[in-house]
């Protein structure tokens, strides 16, 4: 029972390393995390199990005879083998099924933005309009978006490869020069959320920071209207992610 505690807490503990998913496509990364860490706990727990059992039940006790052996039992090969075949099968839809809902983008998005990374710093254009949030080395950009919308990025690099990485979001996408991506996310809770380039990109790559600011639509549709200028009042206790 003991090393059966010991391995919940240690999932539970292993939990708590993740940040809170930000995004409903984090949330299905997230859950994705967790049927995996449910399975490498289920099967360390077996492997385990069975090599304390053997070492205890089959210890020398003064005689070098071995116990008896088994060869050839179709049952246990078949087993040994279908087993984790199954599981890797398994852990791979599931896979494949969370990735491609995260990765499809459907239909127009109610906010379009073409994010533009470059040495050493990001622009963020609002399709449809004539706001553009341009960074600098002293002053990061602010992504603005609206709380429970789809935001559609089209991501695009105009020199070298960055990455545009969002932690809270569980999420990053590299931008590689004449290729542009494009990925939706959805923020479900108002907050101040950091970004990061994660692609090393020269000297100054450590000035490639933005924020995240995830507002209610009325603020976003006032920001917008004021032609980007920083929306007033702090975020919401609790909602700022690192």
């Amino acid at each position: 029972m003991r090393p059966l505690l010991s391995l919940v807490g240690l999932v539970v503990l292993s939990a708590g390393c993740v940040p809170r998913p930000a995004t409903t496509q984090g949330q299905s990364i997230a859950g994705l995390w967790v049927v995996f860490g449910i399975a490498s706990a289920a099967v360390g727990l077996v492997v385990w199990g069975l090599v304390t059992w053997s070492v205890i039940r089959y210890r020398a006790r003064g005689s070098n005879e071995l116990p008896a052996q088994t060869h050839g039992h179709l049952g246990l090969e078949i087993a040994w083998t279908a087993v984790p075949i199954a599981i890797v099968a398994g852990l791979f839809v599931l896979t494949y099924r969370t990735i491609g809902a995260v990765e499809t983008t459907t239909g127009p998005a109610p906010v379009p933005i073409t994010v533009t990374a470059f040495t050493w710093q990001w622009s963020f254009h609002y399709e449809g309009t004539a706001v553009t949030v341009t960074g600098a080395r002293d002053r990061p950009p602010e992504l603005v978006v609206p709380v429970g919308e789809t935001v559609r990025v089209t991501l695009v690099s105009t020199d070298v490869d960055h990455a545009f990485y969002v932690p809270a979001f569980l999420f990053k996408r590299d931008a590689i020069p004449g290729h542009p991506s494009t990925f939706d996310f959805t923020v479900a809770a108002p907050g101040v959320y950091r970004g990061q380039c994660a692609e090393f990109c020269g000297l100054q790559h450590d000035s490639m920071a933005f924020t995240v600011r995830a507002v209610d639509r009325s603020t976003f549709s006032a920001w917008l209207a004021a032609g980007g200028a920083a929306p007033s009042g702090p975020p919401s206790p609790g909602a700022s992610a690192p």
